[in-house]
């Protein structure tokens, strides 16, 4: 009889505890999220919204309702209180005095907005709705929210559409973008996507295939601003968006930077064009005042140039045209090669080229650095201006080496004075 009781009490224990172990196990389940009642359809679409915009600050005193679905918010930190929605024609950037907008407004959200009351405006050439905050394009304050955006049942998240580089127009501004085959230029390797000490943003160049360019902008704030860049080539999906005249990509998170295959093209290579520039060279004269490395250009080219003769003038010089550090970490097989051309010389011994790996990037390179001569190039035949391809040369041994210096060292002599021209500097990998 004793042992009958102490079994019932144990059923009756468990029976309590398992109901309200079930009870609490409901408790926990995620709440459905609320959607407003939406007893109105859309009657513009965005791109005839956006196509209303004549200049200025723009009070919108018709009862249009546009209707999209969210392609980007605040989640990731990259974008501030701000969220893009895009339907079938365009997209376009509202600004909301709140934060943590991805609760209420998650990607793939279908929304719609009374826009009787708001505003369009311009900011840095893309035009946005939102509010009038001193006579320039604000941010809707987050009481009146709920009086113009409606979230609704339906939405499906948008595919990016893929644009290369050299096609994107305005038609694309807020909308989702996959660029294809696209690396950071080699310039940017070995940096982050921004500065997550102070929250600095940073603008960093894209390139393609064919050798069009572009820019990502990260915020300072991102959550991935500290990651390192990738240095491979592959896809990367973003919104689309200008800031006077200048193509811009934001990334919504850094899933979304796909960049594992093999580099198309040189891992590094200057062409001397930017107007004048030397690029990511520096001179630096050692001896001479005369003349210093400039560029120049001739022939449809522009170069780096070098001469000791000046106004009918010779001077003893010793400059060196020196790279900033180039990062060749986790490469292999590098090759560097350039083309170049002499006049007016005696000796290709006031024409040589170094490299090293231990430059400090400031100083006198007879007193820094450990520089090794390379010597086994193509020189020019002649001395008729006549560019010539010095061929690939290996300088595998520097593969993995964080910094990385190529240096052309050129020397005069007072009565004799060559003249140096140099292009297409540039290094592959593997």
């Amino acid at each position: 009889m004793k042992g009958t009781k102490i079994i019932i009490i144990l059923v009756l224990f468990f029976g309590i505890v398992g109901f309200f172990s079930n009870c609490e196990k409901q408790s926990f389940n995620e709440p459905e999220q609320n959607l407003d009642t939406v007893d109105f359809e859309s009657n513009i679409s965005i791109k005839d919204l956006k196509d209303t915009y004549y200049g200025g600050m723009q009070l919108i005193d018709t009862n249009f309702i546009i209707r999209g679905t969210i392609i980007a918010n605040d989640k990731s930190g990259n974008n501030y209180k701000t969220i893009v929605i895009q339907d079938s024609t365009a997209g376009i950037e509202i600004g909301l005095n709140a934060t943590e907008l991805h609760n209420d407004f998650p990607v793939g959200q279908l929304i719609y907005i009374k826009c009787k009351g708001l505003y369009l405006g311009d900011y840095g050439g893309v035009v946005k709705l939102g509010s009038d905050y001193e006579g320039e394009i604000g941010r809707i304050e987050e009481p009146l929210i709920k009086l113009y955006l409606y979230k609704s049942s339906g939405g499906l998240a948008i595919e990016p559409q893929s644009v290369s580089i050299d096609k994107l127009g305005n038609e694309h501004l807020n909308t989702l973008i996959k660029l294809e085959n696209v690396q950071f230029k080699s310039s940017e390797t070995g940096k982050t996507y921004a500065d997550a000490v102070y929250n600095v943003d940073y603008f960093l160049e894209l390139e393609d295939c064919q050798e069009n360019s572009t820019v990502l902008l990260t915020s300072g704030y991102a959550d991935f601003a500290s990651d390192t860049l990738p240095t491979g080539n592959g896809n990367i999906t973003a919104i689309y968006s200008k800031y006077n005249n200048s193509d811009q990509f934001v990334v919504r998170n850094v899933n979304e930077v796909n960049l594992i295959n093999k580099r198309c093209g040189a891992w590094f290579k200057e062409d001397f064009n930017e107007f004048a520039s030397l690029g990511i060279f520096s001179g630096y004269s050692v001896k001479g005042d005369i003349k210093a490395w400039e560029q120049s250009a001739g022939g449809g080219l522009k170069f780096a140039k070098m001469t000791g003769y000046y106004s009918k003038t010779y001077e003893e010089s010793e400059d060196w045209l020196i790279s900033n550090a180039i990062n060749l970490s986790g490469q292999t097989n590098a090759k560097l090669s350039f083309s170049h051309c002499v006049n007016y010389f005696t000796s290709y011994d006031d024409t040589k080229v170094f490299i090293c790996d231990d430059y400090d990037g400031q100083s006198n390179p007879n007193n820094s650095g450990t520089w090794t001569e390379i010597t086994n190039y193509t020189n020019p035949n002649g001395h008729n201006w006549d560019f010539v391809n010095s061929g690939d040369i290996d300088i595998s041994d520097y593969d993995n080496k964080q910094e990385v210096y190529i240096a052309f060292k050129y020397l005069s002599e007072p009565n004799d004075a060559c003249t140096w021209e140099i292009d297409w500097v540039q290094i592959t990998v593997d």
